[in-house]
């Protein structure tokens, strides 16, 4: 166990990760959510579309395909131990219970080993 300074600073990088993610439905299966409307009344660009897409915003599609788009840093910023601490606790609520050192020597342990 290594002595960890309680001067020390710590740099947050906050990022967001993006993913574009397609959905597929056949027009005559959205059809049967809704029989008694005609879904090509208003042309192929109408209905078909609008009911994809709410099926779509109410999870109720299957994904398709999805592809990692990349990471975008959103800001950085420095924080002393205790701002750390408390960022931990927050953001990891189900490890809130570890001690002091256990999530300071996590966090000092910030080197991905694999790369």
């Amino acid at each position: 166990m290594s002595k960890i300074d309680p001067n020390e600073l710590y740099v947050v990088v906050t990022t967001v990760s993006q993913f574009r993610q397609r959905y597929v439905v056949p027009v005559s299966e959205l059809q049967k959510t809704n029989p008694d409307v005609d879904i090509m009344s208003e042309g192929p660009m109408g209905k078909p579309i609008e009911w994809a897409n709410d099926s779509v915003t109410c999870e109720n599609v299957r994904e398709f395909s999805q592809k990692w788009i990349g990471e975008q840093i959103v800001d950085t910023f420095l924080l002393d131990e205790e701002r750390i601490i408390n960022i931990w606790d927050r953001d990891n609520d189900y490890l809130k219970d570890w001690t002091r050192q256990q999530k300071l020597e996590f966090i000092n342990a910030w080197q991905d080993k694999d790369e």
